[in-house]
């Protein structure tokens, strides 16, 4: 499937009538062409890419694009905080997780 007929399904399925979101998915496409060594993603990895780009669109309305790490304690004497880096990173968030590699390995084509 072409990536602009990607993008598109991706937009109706979120129902985003407006540009505001689409370099947000071009990157997630672009991420996922590059890792599966792959000229045009199939149709079936649609879901995927939605699911990423809402992932995506919903961290950042909650926190806003600059925190891209949650606090994990607070220790108020001395004062000392800890985020939490193990599960949320902002190679999670924007990248291509363990998971999502994971699951993008049926689809991957060897370099020729």
């Amino acid at each position: 499937m072409l990536n602009n007929e990607l993008k598109a399904l991706v937009k109706a399925n979120l129902d985003i009538s407006d540009t505001s979101q689409d370099l947000i998915i071009s990157d997630v496409i672009q991420e996922t062409l590059n890792y599966c060594n792959l000229k045009e993603l199939p149709e079936v990895l649609e879901p995927f890419i939605r699911r990423k780009v809402k992932a995506i669109i919903d961290y950042e309305n909650e926190n806003g694009s600059d925190n891209v790490f949650d606090v994990k304690s607070i220790k108020e004497g001395d004062v000392s905080i800890t985020y939490d880096t193990d599960h949320i990173s902002k190679e999670t968030i924007y990248g291509l997780s363990e998971s999502d590699k994971k699951f993008l390995q049926q689809f991957r084509r060897t370099r020729k």
